[in-house]
């Protein structure tokens, strides 16, 4: 029998699996979760020409995601209207994420969109209409294994997800730029809302750990390991979104850009340099 991300977890939690984490030394964590971080803020994006900027991603960092499987996540409260197809993140040169991978929702039809392009062909692998609605928090998990793509929302796997063009495949080796809110290569697909706790890991988690992350609501400390979750050493990418004492004590105190607390350490540049914004308290 196949079980849901929560089924799973609620099995962890009631019968099952005892999670010991793990949080640097002489830390001992409580069952079936990650240790925890505070989550202060979120990021918003007004949907007309906010995003962040990411740079240009070489052919040696792991962001490159070249020919393995991988996983994208994030938590995500999407206004109504707006562009379609809004980015949530783009590493690409092109229109479905050419040469590179993206992760898509489009408010029009409630859909996930999740792409990858090996420098050939690539995949616009689509969730059901109408999966989630625009107005409330959503956790969004796309996942490439080496046999096929995976969207999952709110700790469940969507069994409707289909391939709207093409076929499974993982991503090209190529240098692109990479962007969190828009489309890379050009404008367009703004996104319109807020975006929290961004991470991308050079592995493909499993059903056990999406369960984690989803109970977690954006304060699991993704650094950290428990028997479910053992991927903190394939995290390269993870972008908080705000965090820090001083941001809590003074929201206006921002310095204009977003730390990635993963090995990469890719800083994300606001664009324009004051128009996104960190918004305390409002987080999933």
């Amino acid at each position: 029998m196949k079980l849901s991300a929560g089924l799973l977890l609620a099995s962890l939690l009631l019968g099952g699996v005892v999670c010991s984490c793990t949080n640097g030394p002489g830390y001992e964590g409580n069952t079936g979760s990650l240790p925890d971080t505070e989550n202060i803020a979120s990021l918003y994006l007004d949907g007309h020409d906010d995003y962040i900027e990411l740079g240009e991603v070489g052919l040696e960092d792991p962001l490159q995601l070249a020919g393995e499987p991988f996983t994208v996540a994030a938590w995500f409260r999407q206004e109504a209207d707006g562009d379609p197809y809004q980015r949530i993140v783009d590493k690409s040169d092109g229109p479905l994420a050419r040469n590179g991978w993206a992760l898509a929702a489009d408010p029009e039809t409630g859909m996930i969109h999740f792409y990858v392009h090996d420098g050939e062909t690539g995949a616009d692998f689509a969730s059901r209409r109408d999966l989630y609605g625009a107005g409330a928090w959503h956790f969004v998990v796309v996942v490439a294994r080496s046999d096929r793509l995976e969207i999952w929302l709110d700790g469940d796997l969507d069994t409707g997800s289909w391939y709207e063009s093409g076929a499974h495949t993982l991503p090209a080796a190529a240098v692109t730029g990479m962007r969190i809110g828009t489309w890379n290569h050009s404008d367009g697909r703004e996104w319109r809302g807020w975006l929290d706790e961004l991470a991308v890991w050079n592995t493909d988690l499993s059903p056990e750990s999406i369960a984690i992350l989803h109970a977690a609501r954006g304060r699991a400390d993704l650094a950290g390991t428990c028997d479910v979750y053992a991927q903190a050493g394939n995290l390269v990418g993870w972008w908080r979104m705000g965090s820090g004492a001083g941001l809590l004590a003074d929201p206006t105190a921002v310095s204009w850009s977003i730390e990635d607390h993963a090995s990469g350490a890719r800083t994300g540049s606001f664009r324009p340099v004051q128009g996104p914004r960190l918004d305390v308290g409002e987080v999933p």
